[in-house]
């Protein structure tokens, strides 16, 4: 008893922070101490996955590195679960065994249906720093997922060691990838069926401006078994073409039957409509009308989507369930349509499309041309307009899942012309600097969807988010806010009337007018950060403006700068402005467009000095004064 007391009290101050290597606590909210995963496939319905994760904290936002838990469902076991805290010095403060952990549902209050669960470790630190030593083995069932190994796992962290470790010892056929290997030294003593990595004294690092996903850039390793089983059900994944089959067969197949009188309703909805798109707009626009979104994690590992007879009698369904009902729908008037899964989110991410793998968070749904401009279907939402993807789910590699097998196709692309801004304001000035504005900004492209959900905020909500855009504005004071949100254009409207005071700056007889009424877009101001990752824009955007400044009776024009323009790889910018002596008037005209593409590191101090130029042209200001007859 006295050997295994000593024994662990050695192995934990093992782990004391006195132990960390000084450049592994530089930027470091908390060093990964170990992380060791060992998977055994011991059948292909049956892989057991070993976990050490050791983690020392240094404050409250180190705490998202803890990740002690376990996600499982029904068929699934914990067979073991511990932690263990340590202070600094190594000695332990807290224990937890399998019991103390808790266990909840994986999903939240919107989910209604859920098989999927985690235990996990509740503890509320009194002091920083500590350190969790966690362990567990869990047995794996769908075997479909198996752990993937991403070792750089975030910013603000540094590893001292990573391992990945895959026993396979019937020599069950493997599927791997390795992505990104040669950015780090990662050591592999792999031998026959037995997979081994490793991955040493990684420092932390701060997030850059504009760099790409973690995902892009840092080592990952992906698994997968050739053959596999979901909730007992087999498959392969030999390729894409086989493992859509299966998932259309499993998950898809005979669940689009609808009741006569739904068709028959949507049969009378559509029977003026002269073309595909017309009647499926019309059917989308049912779906919206008729039917809520809610999570429902349930069916074949939560893969599987409700029948559209249950959606069509209950109202609601999630992106699975609500994609499918759309699409049986569409089916009941001859259009053809594919269930697509997809990584939604507004920083795109491709369905691997060189290696087969369960993948995606969200389904949408595909409507085919034979020009190419495939219709594109978000159903979960009460609100998007019909084909419109916004930065959720475009331009990406996506999986469309058809009665043949499985395509990887790529979803639309918004253009930098697409994606625009513009705005028409009128500014009329007082001799004490203040102003009136009539102010119309039209936002079309990736710019719609992130503007048109303001039509449903309350007034007091919107004025605090224009009191916060236009920040620099002084005593916003506003007399009428209004929207008009064109769902056929995909076109959003803004159209205010405000003032507010000390635009103008007096000197003297004079009033010095900055010209930059409104900022264009989230332009980044200079930095003196060391450059150390590429930097990406995802997307291009174009924005226009023209403000006219209507100067105060008995003022004239007595200054103005002149035009300019800026081009470079970045993107280009041009201003013009000009005096109208009839409307006594100041007008500016202004382009800004940035344009999507990759850079090395090396060209970031370039990409500094086109916009510190744009911010040098954005900060004129013209001068007008009193005029000698007033």
């Amino acid at each position: 008893m006295l050997l295994v007391c000593m024994s662990s009290m050695y192995s934990q101050q093992e782990y004391s922070i006195l132990k960390i290597s000084p450049e592994l606590l530089e930027n470091a909210d908390a060093v990964v101490r170990k992380m060791h995963t060992k998977l055994v496939v011991e059948d292909i319905d049956k892989v057991v996955v070993h976990t050490t994760r050791i983690v020392t904290v240094f404050n409250e936002n180190g705490e998202y590195f803890i990740d002690a838990y376990q996600h499982y469902d029904e068929g699934d076991g914990i067979a073991k679960q511990q932690a263990i805290i340590i202070d600094a010095m190594g000695n332990e403060v807290e224990k937890f065994r399998k019991k103390d952990f808790s266990d909840v549902s994986a999903f939240g209050s919107g989910t209604l249906f859920a098989d999927n669960r985690v235990s996990y470790m509740d503890y509320n630190a009194r002091n920083y720093p500590y350190t969790v030593i966690y362990t567990s083995e869990f047995e794996n069932e769908d075997t479909v997922f198996l752990d993937q190994w991403f070792p750089l796992e975030g910013y603000n962290v540094s590893i001292e060691e990573s391992i990945f470790e895959l026993e396979n010892p019937d020599a069950h056929a493997l599927r791997f990838q390795e992505n990104n290997f040669d950015k780090v030294a990662i050591e592999d003593h792999s031998v026959k069926n037995h997979f081994l990595y490793k991955l040493r004294n990684i420092k932390a690092r701060k997030h850059e401006d504009f760099e790409p996903s973690l995902r892009n850039t840092t080592p990952n390793l992906l698994f997968s078994m050739e053959k596999f089983e979901l909730k007992g059900v087999a498959g392969e994944t030999r390729d894409w073409k086989h493992f859509g089959k299966w998932m259309y067969d499993n998950l898809v197949a005979e669940h689009d039957h609808l009741p006569e009188s739904t068709i028959k309703k949507i049969e009378d909805l559509t029977s003026s409509a002269s073309s595909i798109e017309k009647k499926a707009r019309l059917i989308y626009q049912y779906v919206q009308e008729n039917t809520r979104y809610i999570s429902v994690q349930y069916g074949i590992g939560g893969w599987e989507p409700e029948t559209a007879m249950n959606v069509d009698r209950l109202g609601y369904g999630d992106c699975k369930g609500l994609t499918n009902y759309t699409k049986a729908l569409l089916k009941s008037q001859g259009i053809e349509s594919y269930y697509t899964v997809i990584h939604a989110g507004d920083s795109k991410r491709d369905i691997e499309p060189d290696f087969t793998i369960m993948q995606g968070n969200h389904v949408i749904l595909n409507i085919p041309a034979e020009d190419g401009t495939d219709l594109w279907l978000e159903c979960t939402s009460q609100t998007t307009p019909f084909n419109y993807m916004g930065d959720f789910t475009d331009d990406r590699y996506a999986l469309r899942v058809t009665e043949e097998g499985g395509e990887i196709i790529r979803t639309r692309k918004y253009e930098v012309s697409d994606n625009v801004q513009a705005i028409e304001c009128d500014i009329q000035l007082d001799e004490n600097g203040n102003f009136d504005a009539e102010f119309t900004r039209i936002s079309e492209g990736i710019p719609y969807g992130d503007r048109y959900g303001l039509k449903r905020e309350t007034e007091d909500n919107l004025k605090k988010y224009y009191r916060n855009e236009w920040g620099r504005l002084q005593n916003l004071h506003f007399e009428n806010i209004a929207f008009e949100d064109d769902r056929v254009a995909i076109q959003f409207q803004e159209k205010l009337k405000f003032s507010g005071s000390r635009l103008a700056s007096p000197a003297g007889e004079r009033l010095l007018v900055p010209l930059n009424f409104i900022q264009q877009g989230n332009i980044m101001k200079k930095t003196s950060q060391e450059r150390t990752m590429p930097f990406v824009f995802e997307r291009g955007k174009t924005y226009k403006d023209h403000f006219s400044f209507k100067i105060p009776q008995g003022y004239e024009i007595e200054a103005l700068p002149g035009s300019d323009e800026i081009a470079s790889e970045f993107g280009e910018f041009s201003i013009n402005i000009s005096a109208s002596e009839e409307d006594k008037s100041i007008e500016v005209e202004r382009v800004l467009i940035i344009r999507e593409g990759e850079w090395p590191s090396e060209q970031f101090q370039n990409f500094t000095q086109f916009i510190d130029k744009v911010n040098t042209l954005n900060n004129l200001k013209a001068v007008i004064a009193k005029s000698e007859k007033s």
